[in-house]
């Protein structure tokens, strides 16, 4: 629909390059600037192959959240120590540059906020709250995991996963990377994925997701899969955490615009800290102190004073930004089952071959392959190949985190462990459970645009 000129190698001018919400301009070094709405509003040099550019107040490659009239964005503000109501054209809603995350909420039934007012968030010594459930956006990626332990990582203190944000438009990925599976979604190629920022919460018939409450707990997994799609939020599918979503979690939590990449975490703090609360309190941490236990957590998810010393924030340390605009509970709290399981086994979730739900609703993995040397899981259960993207055998024993795979007599994935796990316990972390009731097993709910 238009005119690129081109000089010496080089765009010399761009005319009548208006396509819907892009824009196409050049610089006076002859590279294209795209501007537009998958840009967060600003304009950058596109990120590569597939890259829809960065923006003001966003990151190089990430595409704008998906919001629908009842998912609302909002930001923290920290001056009042409270969450704002924001637009998507805010520039300070987002920037995984700096390891802010992009934040939405549904509000509770007949609540109506302006623009710019705070939200009635559950806090210790209340439950008032104008919020139904908080969602964290997870952009499309693509990534790397060089050698066993990540970028030059060891067992104890796992590398960096390489990632770069993608484009949906983007579907090859770079030589050497992946596009991560769960950004594929009944046979569409998503732009990202809204993650239910704490473990749900509320009740079987109306669930919730927010901090400083219970999890819910002690259903099966196939109650748990029907509460999750009990809230409808229009214009998404809303469905119960898949294994392979859980890890796009993990993995982002491990690269340069997750906790990995903030510079008040060092060492071995740069793992996601434990929620030790043993009532099963959300949102809770225990700061460094890991192997310790607390009814009720050591530390709230919004006590985000910087503690120095490269151990950070007590309770922003434990989610996966290691602020309070990430995901938290993917280490302790409880055991958190994800729809993937054994081919052909059912254990006592209350599935059978006949009432499955749809595929694109689980992942479904093949009998254990073991490794070369016979000793570690390999983990081979797609296919006979890798799970890639999984944070399974690519991943096994990060953190010293729980790894056991999935077995005829426990055929359900169970991934963060719990609040008594101590150092087993982590983003990482996974083991096998029966898909029975129990009361240290809850699970997650995601949004997928329709």
């Amino acid at each position: 629909k238009g005119t690129i000129t081109f000089e010496n190698g080089k765009v010399k001018s761009v005319s009548g390059m208006d396509m819907g919400d892009y824009e196409v301009e050049t610089d006076d070094n002859g590279k294209l600037l795209v501007k537009g709405e998958s840009t967060g509003g600003g304009s950058s040099n596109p990120s590569g192959p597939g890259g829809s550019g960065g923006g003001t107040g966003s990151s190089t490659g990430t595409q704008r959240p998906t919001l629908s009239e009842g998912l609302i964005p909002v930001k923290w503000d920290n001056e009042q120590k409270a969450w704002i109501v924001t637009t998507a054209d805010d520039p300070n809603w987002y920037n995984y540059d700096k390891q802010e995350w992009a934040n939405a909420v549904i509000l509770g039934d007949g609540v109506s906020i302006d623009v710019g007012q705070s939200l009635f968030i559950p806090t210790a010594s209340s439950t008032t709250t104008h919020v139904k459930a908080m969602f964290v956006w997870i952009p499309r990626y693509e990534y790397k995991i060089e050698g066993q332990y990540g970028k030059n990582g060891t067992k104890e203190t796992p590398g960096e996963i390489e990632v770069n944000l993608i484009g949906s438009e983007k579907t090859q990925a770079t030589e050497g990377y992946h596009i991560h599976p769960a950004f594929t979604f009944d046979g569409e190629e998503l732009s990202g994925i809204w993650v239910g920022k704490f473990e749900t919460t509320g009740t079987g018939e109306n669930p919730t997701i927010l901090p400083n409450l219970k999890a819910l707990v002690n259903q099966k997994v196939s109650e748990q899969f029907a509460t999750a799609q009990k809230l409808v939020v229009g214009g998404y599918d809303t469905h119960m955490a898949k294994n392979s979503e859980w890890g796009a979690v993990a993995y982002l939590s491990q690269s340069k615009y997750g906790k990995y990449g903030n510079p008040n975490y060092e060492g071995s703090n740069k793992e996601v800290y434990i929620n030790n609360s043993s009532d099963k309190y959300t949102g809770r941490s225990g700061g460094t102190t890991i192997a310790s236990q607390n009814p009720n957590g050591t530390c709230e998810y919004d006590n985000i004073e910087d503690r120095e010393g490269g151990t950070g924030q007590c309770g922003g340390g434990a989610s996966t930004t290691g602020n309070i605009t990430g995901i938290y509970d993917m280490s302790g709290g409880v055991w958190e089952y994800v729809m993937g399981y054994l081919k052909d086994n059912y254990g006592t979730g209350g599935f059978s071959s006949l009432n499955m739900p749809d595929f694109k609703y689980y992942d479904v993995y093949e009998s254990q392959i073991p490794d070369s040397n016979d000793s570690v899981l390999a983990s081979r259960g797609c296919n006979g190949g890798i799970c890639y993207g999984h944070a399974l055998s690519e991943t096994s024993g990060w953190y010293g985190d729980y790894a056991t795979f999935v077995s005829s007599s426990a055929p359900w994935f169970g991934r963060g462990g719990d609040f008594e796990r101590g150092s087993f316990a982590g983003a990482f972390g996974f083991s096998i459970l029966g898909g029975g009731y129990d009361q240290r097993f809850g699970f997650r709910i995601v949004l997928v645009s329709e």
